[in-house]
């Protein structure tokens, strides 16, 4: 088994140079079912969880059982599809757990002239290290009084498994895999989620700024039907979820537009 030994706060990952095809971004939002013309020639902000994840296993990290607990992302203002985007990131902290440690890093977005564009921040529990106790992390409430619902999805199998296609882990394909981590069948990654909650911002604002926050809580199985509810704070700020089959958060996202 890997270790992650050389990986502590404060290290850099190398620099990075990528570009989101129309391609790759219209794939990724039918595994979805989602139109890829929803966003013009801009780039979905989702789209840059991939390649950070990308950037984790160059640096040995593993993915396998390893499971995404929370997502950030602050656009200041969207790259275009096919723009060259710079991104650079660091560890932020390496916290102890039951199942290993988890892992918390950052990242930043740049255009070629050096503006960024794209902050963000994950963490997740990878499966390697001291294995000793955590401390409680925070949690939005997960109560749903005051939330209507505004969409719904019914997740497909094939196209949960062909969305994780790039990423390595069988969790998201392989039932035996999953079964062997704990989950009746495999799970959608947190990304899927992602792309949901970026979806209801499209169809309701027109802003091109904001901060997008995701916990991930339960697991969203390959054949879960979900549904996207929302409670309105004020005009700038407010919660979701993304229940499961079961009724109870999936994940839980605080949303602010600027």
């Amino acid at each position: 088994m890997k270790n992650i030994n050389h990986l502590l706060p404060g290290f850099e990952f190398p620099e990075t140079v990528i570009q989101v095809s129309e391609e790759e971004q219209r794939h990724k939002l039918s595994c979805c079912d989602i139109d890829g013309s929803i966003y013009g020639n801009e780039v979905d902000i989702t789209m840059l969880g991939l390649p950070t994840l990308e950037i984790l296993m160059a640096a040995d990290v593993p993915v396998l059982g390893a499971v995404h607990l929370f997502q950030k992302f602050h656009q200041h203002s969207p790259f275009v599809l096919g723009e060259a985007i710079i991104v650079n990131g660091n560890i932020r902290e390496v916290l102890p757990h039951e199942r290993g440690c988890i892992l918390g890093c950052e990242f930043r977005y740049t255009d070629a002239k050096g503006n960024v564009r794209v902050e963000a921040q994950r963490s997740g529990i990878v499966p390697v290290g001291a294995k000793v106790k955590s401390h409680e992390n925070f949690r939005p409430s997960e109560q749903l009084e005051g939330f209507f619902e505004r969409n719904r999805y019914l997740l497909n199998p094939k196209k949960v498994a062909d969305f994780s296609s790039e990423a390595g882990n069988l969790i998201h394909s392989d039932p035996k895999v999953a079964k062997q981590h704990g989950f009746r069948a495999p799970i959608a990654a947190g990304l899927m989620g992602l792309h949901f909650y970026r979806k209801f911002i499209a169809e309701n604002y027109e802003t091109k700024s904001f901060d997008l926050q995701v916990w991930f809580r339960r697991p969203m199985f390959w054949d879960d039907e979900l549904s996207l509810v929302v409670k309105k704070f004020n005009s700038k700020r407010f919660d979701m979820h993304l229940l499961g089959s079961n009724g109870k958060p999936a994940s839980n996202c605080q949303l602010t537009l600027y």
